[in-house]
């Protein structure tokens, strides 16, 4: 079957994206990926076909307003409005590139970003639709520790559905309403609007790439909603470390990583210099993960070692804890390591990651990114690093991750829905 797979984002968003499609690419299906043009070469490398985006998420990011949104992503007022200049800007380009990558599809997976209009070039083509989001859903649930913004958020209530269906649903349909009616409009499709588009997403199969061991599945959502267990792709086996960071592991305790992934910045100097002042007043041995952040172009002390990138799967088993942003894919990569993390929330779902991992006690309270200072991540890393009930609750959660097999489970549901509509 011809398969297009919409995973325009970070490397967060990509690298689940490709282990599914390798599983689909397994069973026969010929795979197709839309990315950003800096994962090109990554993709193909796994034997899938790369469909470069035009618009590549590293220029968003890098933009005046990536870093205005970076910089604002935890203000509840700030953060819609400049998401929404984003789309604005970059939503139109993006629609387009799902339109070609799409052409002649059989099989269209999306998520978050894709999923309103994808549904409509499927509606239009006869392909068949499944969303595959790194997060819950946006409908709306009574279950606090799902409901991306949960006033409630450890047990039901009427206040989580309530807060759902006023402010999640809503804001959603506003963000990408206009770019899927301009692609309803060009693929002759009528105009659709929320209500529409949320009945149709209640239709949908929906596979979550994320543990119910870490976001337990609501009773409230449609039977066609599934919560599959994270897809990771390990690419840690054939990992060859540089010797810098070999001699550094071995020459003490296990160290600390410290990362912002994707998360850019106005001023990586002073970002580092915040981080350095962090490690140096916890005591700690720090790995520094420079990432698209830009991090440690400076002096760093002898506790200190700055690498551009390694595979978290062959890192995170190595350390003693993580400083992360909260995105979905280092969070997953972090539990599955059975390490406490300490989550710097800058944009976005990061905030529900971080309350997540404070919930499960597999990590201190997350500190938004405006809020950090170096006395509270050297607090928060000491904790991290030193605290045995924390510890003991990461490891078991890790354990039971290591356990599971989402990309199968996920190819499971993906397939009997194919069979059932053949």
């Amino acid at each position: 079957m011809k398969t297009t797979v919409l995973a325009v984002g970070t490397r967060g968003d990509v690298q689940p994206a490709i282990a599914l499609g390798k599983a689909l690419s397994a069973r026969g299906h010929a795979v197709r990926v839309l990315a950003g043009k800096s994962f090109h070469g990554w993709i193909e490398a796994h034997g899938l076909k790369a469909i470069s985006a035009s618009v590549d998420t590293i220029d968003i990011m890098e933009s005046d307003l990536g870093k205005a949104w970076v910089s604002r992503g935890t203000d509840p007022l700030a953060q819609p409005r400049i998401l929404q200049q984003i789309i604005d800007r970059f939503g139109a380009a993006m629609a387009e590139d799902a339109l070609r990558a799409c052409e002649g599809a059989e099989l269209i997976l999306s998520s978050f970003t894709s999923d309103s209009y994808a549904a409509s070039i499927a509606e239009a083509s006869g392909a068949v639709q499944i969303s595959m989001p790194l997060q819950p859903s946006i409908l709306a649930t009574r279950h606090g520790p799902t409901a991306v913004v949960a006033p409630v958020p450890r047990r039901d209530s009427l206040l989580n559905l309530l807060v759902g269906k006023l402010l999640i649903e809503p804001t959603v349909w506003r963000w990408y309403g206009g770019v899927t009616n301009r692609v309803r409009k060009q693929l002759g499709l009528p105009p659709q609007d929320r209500r529409g588009y949320l009945a149709a997403l209640r239709r949908m199969l929906v596979v979550h790439g994320y543990s119910a061991h870490v976001v337990p599945h609501p009773p409230d959502w449609p039977p066609s909603f599934h919560t599959t267990g994270y897809w990771f792709l390990d690419e840690g086996g054939g990992y060859r470390p540089p010797e810098a960071l070999e001699r550094f592991l071995a020459a003490g305790e296990p160290p600390v990583a410290l990362g912002f992934g994707s998360m850019t910045s106005h001023d990586p100097g002073a970002t580092t210099r915040l981080l350095v002042d962090a490690v140096v007043r916890s005591g700690r041995r720090a790995v520094l993960l420079s990432g698209w952040a830009g991090l440690g172009d400076t002096a760093l002390p002898d506790s200190m070692l700055r690498i551009d990138a390694v595979p978290h799967d062959w890192l995170y088993p190595r350390v003693a804890a993580a400083v992360i942003h909260g995105g979905a894919g280092t969070v997953a990569a972090c539990l599955r390591a059975g390490r406490p993390s300490v989550v710097v929330p800058h944009l976005g779902d990061q905030l529900f990651w971080g309350r997540r991992v404070e919930e499960l006690g597999v990590g201190p309270r997350a500190i938004p990114r405006p809020r950090l200072t170096a006395e509270s991540l050297a607090t928060a890393i000491h904790a991290a690093a030193t605290d045995p009930g924390m510890q003991q609750r990461a490891e078991e959660l890790g354990r039971k991750i290591r356990g599971e097999d989402g990309v199968a489970t996920a190819i499971g549901h993906i397939e009997r829905h194919l069979a059932a509509r053949a």
